[in-house]
This record gives C-alpha cells, structure tokens and sequence, in this order.
C-alpha cells in the first residue's frame, strides 16, 4: 500500500513541477480575490457561443466548483471558489478540498495539456474558418460585468480538466516572463454587445439567411487582442442543384453590418412581398464570399436604389404592356359574344325546322302537309357589330404608378409588382374565357353545319311524293349528328422524376436484389477489381498505337498495388485463403451496414486481382482482360430502372469508354476537390433502360452465408460504358466552390459544369 501512496506522491511533485508550481510558495496572483458579483441571465442558452476573445491569460481568474459541466450555472457559481482554497492546506477546513485538489493533479493528462499548447499556438495566429474549434466546450470561462473580470469555472467532478492545468501552467509562465499571453476561447454565457447590430437585428439577418439559404447560419462576435472587434457568419448554402458548400462573411465595422443587414432586409421584403418576380439565388465569388443574385444581376446595398429604379421602370414597360393586352383580349371576347348569339339564333330556327319535320312526319296528313309545305330560308336578323366597344373607366391607380420619380423605394416596388400580377391574373382569366368561347363558336358552328346538312338531306327527297313518302317512312332515320371537338386521348406521359436524396434506399434494394440474381461472383468481383484500379482497366480498352504509352498508367498502378502489399503483408499472411476461402471468419464474427447485421466478409483487392509477391504485370494485364470482358457481358444484363441524372469529375473536356459516375453529385466533387488541376464537372442525364450496373452491397462482400443485407449502403457509384451512349450537349455553366483544407482554413475552387442528354445509341 505504501508503495501505491509513495507513487502517487511521486506522480504528484512531477506533476506540480510540470506545471511550475510549488505549494509552498504559492504565487501571489493566485492568492487574490475580489468579489466577481456575477449574474447570469435567466434565458441564455449555456450551451450556446456568440463570442469569442482572445484573453490575456494573466487576467482569468480560476474558480472550482464542486458540481460537474452540465449542472445549472446558478448552482455552479453558487458553490464556486477560488483555486487558492484548494492549494492551502494549513487550514483543517480545506483538508477535503486539498485533497481533491491532489487527486485532479494526480489525474492530469500531460499529453492533453500538450495538444491544448499546440492548438492554441496556432490559435495566437489565425482564428479558424468556422471559429469554433473542437473541444471548445472545455473552456468553461465567464465574464463579470460588474467586476469587469473574466474567470473559469472549473467543476472538479469532470474527469478531463487539461484546459485548468494549461491556463494554470500558463498563467505561471506569464506572470515570470512579465510578458502578456493571450488564450482564444469562447466566453461563457455572454450575448452580444450591441455595438455593431442589436440582438434584435442579428436574429433578422439569421432568418433571413435561412430563408434564402434553406441553413441557419451561426453568427459569432469576435474580438482581436486590442479588443477590437468584429463579426463573422458562417454557415451553408446550395450553388448547383443540391450541392451545398460553406460561406463566411466578413464585417468589420458597423457601417458594413448594417449595410449588409439592409441589403438582406430589402431582399427578403421583395421576395416575399412580390414573390413572382423576385426569386434570389445564392453564390460564391472567387474570394469564398456569398453574394446574392436575380436574373444576372448581383445585389449590394450600394447599388440597391439604381436596381430599384431599374425594376421600377422595367415594370412601368411591363404592366403598359398588360394594359395593352387587357383591352385587346376584352376587344376580342366582346367580338366574339356577337358572333355566338348570331350562331345561337341560326341554330335554333334550323332547330325548329327539323322540329317541324319530325313532328310532320309521324302521320299521314303530316307528311301531305310538309311536302306541299313551301320552302322556307333561314334568315336571320343580323346585329351590326359594335364598332366601338365601350372604354373601360380610367384607372387612376395605374395613372399615379405610371409617373416617373427621380428615385424609388420598395414600397413603390412592390405596390407596381402587386398591381403588375393583379392584372396578369384578369388577363389569365380573360385568355380562358376567351379560349372557352372559342371552342363555344366551333361546337355552334359544328352544329349548325350538321342542322344544315339534315335539311338538305330531307329536301333532296322533296322531289316527288313518292320519293318523300318512302324517306319518310324508313324504320331507321338519320338523326342529327351532335357536334364533336377533337381532344388528345392520350396525355402526356411524366417520367418518373429522380431525387438521390430521397429515392437511394428505394433503387439500392432494388438494384441489389436484381444484381444478386442476374450477376455470377465472377462478374460481381470484376466490378469490384474495375473500382480498385480503373485506370489500368481504360488503359487496356483503349485502342492505341502508342503501345508504350498505353501501358503507363498500367505500370504504374502494378507498382503502387505491389507497394501497397508490401506494406501490408504482416496482415495478408494471417488470412489462410487455400483452406477457407471466402469462410475465413466462422459465424460468431458479426459486422453491421446500416444498423443490420451479418456475417460475410469483405473482399480482398489483393485476392481479387491475383496479386502477391510473384505476380508479373503479364499476368496483371491478362487477369484484367478477363474481367474486362465480364464486366461487358454484365453491362448487358443490368439496366437503369428510370430516368436519372449521374456525375463525374474529369481533367479532360471529353469522356470516353468505362467510367465510373456517382448519383451524389456532392460526393462526385467532394473527392477532386484539393486536386490542383481545374476540375470539369460532368452530368449526364441518362435515360430508363440504360445499361449500367450499381456498386450495391453484394459488390463489396461476398454472400456465402447469406446475411448481407439488401441495398447500396456503402458507395453511390454506378458504372457506365459511354461508348453506348449518344452524348447530346445541353448547356456549360460554373460555380465557386469552398472546400475544407484543415481545421482552421478554407480554400475556394471553379467548377465548370458541363451538362449531356444520354441516349442509347440505336
């Protein structure tokens, strides 16, 4: 026992020493205290940073308290006192705190400390992309206000206090080199000082980001070590389709705050008050910095009234032109309400005359008496078209729009924009009733022709009596024929649409189940060897009369796999593939994929590929030619079950033969994006039935036991032969786009989008 006590104190001293303090001579900086009088708001969020500072370490003052992280700050700070309580065990009432003190250096974690020095230097140079940084909740550090002194309540029940030791061993070091340090942390408990935007104005400008960003954004304070300060927002936002990527903004005075918190403000009214017209899009520009944009035209505060004026004018043209629209559509209705009363009319005497004849002709006498019946025209009595057609009342409303200003605000904006859509609606309406009244003036005039042709009918038998009496006295008669308007019986037949986010699961399942019965182990670890070395595959497809650069990238990748074994032979020879094959684990051996249990086990490149130490590259290139052709004769078994976009990421203007696409355009980029080379980003729109086979689960695991669960858990690639393909050229575009180079920096690349219609060539 003395033993375990006598390391212990051992473990101790070196610890205190490691530290720089000596319990005997306490520094004296340790020993003062002044009343910190702290207060913490009742509806803050603990959980939660708005600022960051770096703190001149000499003037954090260290408080222990007995309660752990998570407890309320109220009984923390309650229970808190200073680290010198802990340190003097002269006093008999501080023997239990001594030596829990003795126990916490005891339990001290160097390395920690070490990791916490290292960050924290480059901290002291540059303050990360994202501002917070990992394990910052460590900093338990807090501000007094009626003190004006910052201190660190360390709750001793927590098993980790690195972040204590390093400010202790720190403030030491400060205090005897008489030189300020400064530690960047986040300050507990502390909401923004108002000094650039009020509260009230920085939660605005995080609605308004989500809004437009669809991601809330996180908005810190951050203050330099002179204590100036500043704001940043990070956050997320999508540049193509659904690729998202991170955003930072920069501001450094209030003048630049409130700028962008008009400009954000003046977009979200436009957007939600004029909603038609003004839909904004988010950007990166080639600094990482987002910018906000509608129809090509980049939005900022300082030019935010010329756009005005420009949109205000723009939509005087535009509602003129509705006007205009308005009583050429009213004209044209009127017109054609008198050409259907003058149908209507001649409809009904024809009406009336087959009436009369129906009625005739069901007896004898009435039969006499039509014949005899001298012929009667149709003649209708004509209205003269209305030459002038009645002006609707002056709009007065349209009048005061119309009056050119030397500048405008928003509201004009929005209040021209309202009526703008108010009389595009009237007009839609207007163009409807005018197409009803249309197909209305075909049906009547349909139907006169049939009235027309029955009476012509009936008195082409008027030549005799007998003619007539026969007509007259069929059991069958021509009836009437009713009036009919062609219409499309077949409509249009919608694809079903394709959304990677929301249909993955359902085509995984449904790809792997297909695969694992049309597809033999032979074809499934061809696929699988064309993934590992894709590039020595292309290379033997390709036909070219260069043979010693064709086989380059063969060589190449033969070496970096014979390396690779090298490397890992101490592992390769454990497996014993001669006596078990692909049942090397027995079945206590359990993995997961996707929450799912099984037992199968992962294939092995090394075994795939027939590499070991005594392999040629002739006996590489011939085992590759073999899968080639598996993988062609695969390609003829599996299909796409529907229309759907796939992407790659290219050095080259072209792509050609075998290739490997991704459904996630995200994680297409997400591989190239550190690579130097400017980066061509593909989507190929293929269509249903396309040959192309999915790296579903069985890809990657053999099934002999029969437990892999079903779907495409583990890759969102598929493989496609472009030279089936009909490449049709849609359109070019390009975006920025910021990518995560370390913990602390960003870096910002251009992405140039090149976007094909795929048809299966015929």
């Amino acid at each position: 026992m003395s033993k375990v006590i006598k390391k212990t104190e051992e473990v101790f001293e070196e610890n205190l020493k490691y530290i720089g303090l000596d319990l005997n001579k306490i520094p004296a900086f340790l020993k003062k205290h002044e009343s910190l009088n702290f207060r913490p708001s009742k509806s803050y969020d603990d959980s939660i940073y708005k600022v960051y500072k770096y703190v001149n370490i000499k003037e954090i003052e260290i408080l222990l308290t007995p309660q752990n992280r998570l407890n309320d700050i109220k009984e923390k700070y309650k229970l808190a006192k200073p680290i010198y309580g802990y340190m003097n065990s002269e006093n008999e009432e501080n023997i239990e705190d001594f030596t829990k003190f003795i126990k916490m250096v005891t339990d001290m974690d160097k390395t920690k400390i070490e990791q916490i020095e290292k960050e924290q230097a480059i901290l002291n140079e540059k303050i990360p992309y994202e501002v917070k940084y990992t394990d910052n909740f460590i900093w338990q550090i807090y501000y007094s206000d009626y003190a004006k002194k910052y201190f660190m309540l360390v709750p001793i029940e927590e098993k980790d206090n690195s972040a204590l030791f390093y400010l202790l061993k720190e403030q030491i070091a400060t205090v005897r080199a008489k030189k300020p340090r400064y530690v960047f942390v986040p300050i507990s408990h502390k909401e923004y000082s108002g000094d650039f935007l009020t509260k009230s104005e920085i939660a605005d400008i995080e609605n308004y980001l989500w809004y437009f960003t669809k991601e809330w954004p996180n908005i810190y304070e951050i203050f330099d070590k002179d204590n100036n300060m500043f704001i940043k927002i990070v956050g997320t936002t999508n540049i193509y389709e659904k690729i998202k990527t991170n955003y930072s903004i920069y501001l450094d005075t209030k003048e630049k705050s409130l700028e962008l918190y008009k400009l954000l403000k003046a977009m979200f009214i436009l957007s939600t008050g004029a909603k038609e017209e003004y839909k904004f899009i988010t950007k990166i520009n080639e600094y990482g910095e987002i910018e906000f944009w509608n129809n090509n035209i980049k939005l900022e505060y300082s030019k935010l009234p010329d756009y005005i004026k420009m949109e205000y004018i723009d939509k005087i043209e535009k509602l003129k032109h509705e006007e205009k629209e308005q009583k050429e559509l009213k004209r044209k209705l009127n017109k054609f309400k008198i050409v259907i009363e003058d149908l209507t009319q001649e409809y009904l005497l024809r009406q009336k005359q087959i009436a009369t004849f129906l009625e005739c002709k069901k007896t004898f006498f009435g039969k006499v008496k039509y014949f005899f019946k001298k012929k009667k025209e149709v003649k209708l009595n004509k209205k003269p078209e209305k030459q002038n057609i009645r002006e609707d009342k002056k709009d007065d409303t349209l009048a005061s729009l119309y009056e050119l200003k030397e500048q405008y605000t928003i509201e004009d904006l929005i209040n021209i924009c309202t009526k703008f859509e108010e009389i595009k609606k009237e007009n839609s309406n207007l163009l409807l009733d005018l197409n009803a009244i249309e197909t209305k003036k075909e049906i009547l005039s349909k139907k006169n022709d049939n009235a027309e042709l029955y009476i012509k009918e009936i008195d082409k038998h008027k030549k005799s009596i007998f003619e007539f009496w026969k007509f007259t006295s069929k059991d069958e008669m021509q009836t009437l024929a009713e009036a009919e308007i062609e219409e499309e019986n077949e409509k249009n037949k919608i694809g079903k649409y394709f959304d990677y986010e929301l249909d993955l699961e359902e085509l995984g399942k449904k790809m792997d189940e297909l695969q694992r019965r049309k597809l033999s182990k032979n074809e499934t670890d061809a696929i699988f060897a064309i993934k590992q070395v894709l590039m020595s595959f292309k290379e033997i497809e390709e036909s070219s009369e260069d043979e010693a650069k064709k086989g380059k990238n063969i060589e190449k990748e033969f070496k970096q796999l014979i390396e690779e074994y090298k490397n890992n032979i101490e592992i390769i020879n454990s497996k014993d593939f001669d006596i078990f094959g692909g049942l090397i684990e027995d079945k206590t051996k359990i993995k997961i994929i996707n929450n799912t249990k099984h037992r199968e086990i992962e294939k092995d490149k090394y075994k795939i590929l027939n590499l070991n130490l005594d392999t040629n590259i002739e006996s590489y290139i011939e085992n590759l030619k073999s899968y080639l052709n598996l993988i062609k004769e695969a390609l003829n078994k599996i299909k796409t079950p529907c229309d759907m976009p796939v992407y790659i990421v290219n050095s080259k203007k072209s792509i050609e033969g075998i290739n490997i696409f991704n459904i996630n355009p995200e994680i297409a980029l997400e591989k190239e994006m550190k690579s130097k080379k400017a980066n061509i980003f593909y989507k190929l729109n293929v269509k249903e039935n396309t040959p192309a086979i999915f790296y579903t689960n069985i890809m990657f695991y053999d099934n002999f036991n029969k437990t892999l669960p079903i779907g495409m858990n583990l890759s969102t690639e598929v493989l496609i032969d472009i030279n089936k393909l009909d490449l049709k050229y849609i359109k070019e575009d390009s975006f920025y786009m910021n990518y995560k180079l370390n913990e602390y920096e960003y870096g910002t690349k251009k992405i140039f989008v090149y976007e094909y219609e795929a048809d299966l060539k015929k």
